[in-house]
C-alpha cells in the first residue's frame, strides 16, 4: 500500500513539470497526469511480479526441454521440480486477478525476456538454489524464502532491469521502492489457501490517497505566488532565482498542506519536507527549508489560517 510520502513524491515530480513549463495545458490536465502517474506505480508492482513469473517459466522450459532430448540422462527423464512446484510461483502463475492485469496493462518484457533467463541462471548457480533443491524440507515456508533470496538478490538490486524500467517510465527509478514493498507484502501474505480467485494487494489503501495527492498539488499552484512573497520575505538576502527550484517546491507544498489537511500534525507535515529537501535537493537545503517554515508556521498558525482538529496536532 502506498505511503503519503511517496503521494508527496508524486506530487513533487508533478509540480516540477508545470513550474518548469513543461504541464503547458492547465492545473487540470497537470492533475490528471499525477493520477494516472501514482496508478503507474501498479504497473511497475506488476513489472516485478512479471519479472518472478518469467524466471519460473524459464525453469519449467528448462525442463520441458530435458524431457524432449533424443539422448536423455536418468535426470532429463527424472528432473528435480522442486522449483518448478513452487507453492508460491504456482499460485501467482494461476492467479486470475494477476493474468487478467497483466494483459490489461500489457505488461512484458518482450524481446528483454531473454535477459531475465540469463537472471535466472545466475541464481541456479547459487548456493542458496542447490540447497533449496536438494533439500528434504518440502515447505511453504521453504518455497517462500526461496523466493525471498531470488527477489532480494537477484531482482531488487538488478541495475540492469532498473535501466530498462526508466527505459519505459523515466518516474520509475522513483517508484520502485514502493512497488518492491508491495511484492514483498504479496510474498509475506501468502498463504497455502489462496487459490486462483484469492486478490493480490490494493495499491491506495481508499479514494482518500488520490484527495491528497490532488489536494496538494492544485493548492500549491493555485497559491503559487502568495506562498512565493512569503518565502521571499523570509529568506533573507536570498533572491528567489538563488533558491533551487526543488526546495521553493517543497516549501508551496508544506504551506498547502498546513492549511488543507487538519487532521495532519504540523510537526508531521514539516518532517516530510524536510526529510524530501535531504533526498532530492541539496545538503543544505534541510536547514534553509526548516528555518523557513518555522517562522511561516508560526505567523500562519497565530493569524488563524493553521487550523488542526485534536489535542496535540499543532
Amino acid at each position: 500500500m502506498l505511503s503519503r510520502r511517496h503521494i508527496r513524491i508524486k506530487v513533487l515530480q508533478a509540480l516540477y513539470e508545470y513550474f518548469q513549463g513543461k504541464e503547458s495545458r492547465g492545473i487540470a490536465s497537470g492533475e490528471k497526469n499525477l493520477v494516472q502517474s501514482i496508478h503507474g506505480i501498479y504497473k511497475l508492482y506488476l513489472y516485478e511480479l512479471k519479472t518472478l513469473m518469467d524466471m519460473h517459466r524459464a525453469a519449467e522450459d528448462e525442463v520441458e526441454h530435458r524431457r524432449n532430448k533424443k539422448l536423455q540422462t536418468e535426470e532429463d527423464r527424472n528432473p528435480n521440480l522442486r522449483f518448478v512446484n513452487n507453492r508460491f510461483l504456482v499460485w501467482l502463475g494461476n492467479n486470475r486477478q494477476f493474468s487478467k492485469l497483466v494483459e490489461k496493462h500489457k505488461v512484458s518484457w518482450g524481446d528483454d525476456r531473454e535477459l531475465i533467463r540469463k537472471v535466472f541462471k545466475e541464481f541456479q548457480k547459487s548456493e542458496e538454489y542447490r540447497e533449496y533443491m536438494s533439500a528434504e524440507e518440502n515447505s511453504l515456508e521453504a518455497d517462500k524464502r526461496i523466493v525471498k533470496i531470488l527477489y532480494g538478490k537477484y531482482v531488487v538490486h538488478n541495475e540492469t532491469l532498473h535501466q530498462l524500467y526508466e527505459d519505459r517510465n523515466m518516474h520509475w527509478a522513483d517508484d520502485l521502492d514502493a512497488a518492491q514493498m508491495m511484492v514483498t507484502k504479496t510474498l509475506k501474505s501468502y498463504k497455502e489457501e489462496h487459490d486462483e480467485d484469492s486478490d493480490l494487494p490494493d495499491l491506495l489503501k481508499d479514494d482518500s490517497d488520490v484527495e491528497f495527492a490532488e489536494t496538494l498539488y492544485r493548492t500549491s499552484i493555485k497559491r503559487s505566488e502568495e506562498y512565493g512573497k512569503m518565502i521571499h520575505e523570509k529568506a533573507n538576502n536570498w533572491e528567489m532565482d538563488r533558491i533551487a527550484l526543488v526546495d521553493i517546491i517543497l516549501m508551496k507544498m508544506a504551506l498547502a498542506e498546513l492549511v488543507s489537511f487538519n487532521e495532519i500534525p504540523v510537526k508531521v507535515s514539516l518532517n516530510e519536507y524536510i526529510e524530501l529537501s535531504k533526498e532530492y535537493s541539496t545538503p543544505k537545503s534541510g536547514n534553509f527549508i526548516n528555518g523557513i517554515l518555522d517562522k511561516l508556521k508560526n505567523e500562519m498558525t497565530e493569524a488563524g489560517e493553521i487550523r488542526k482538529i485534536g489535542r496535540g496536532l499543532l
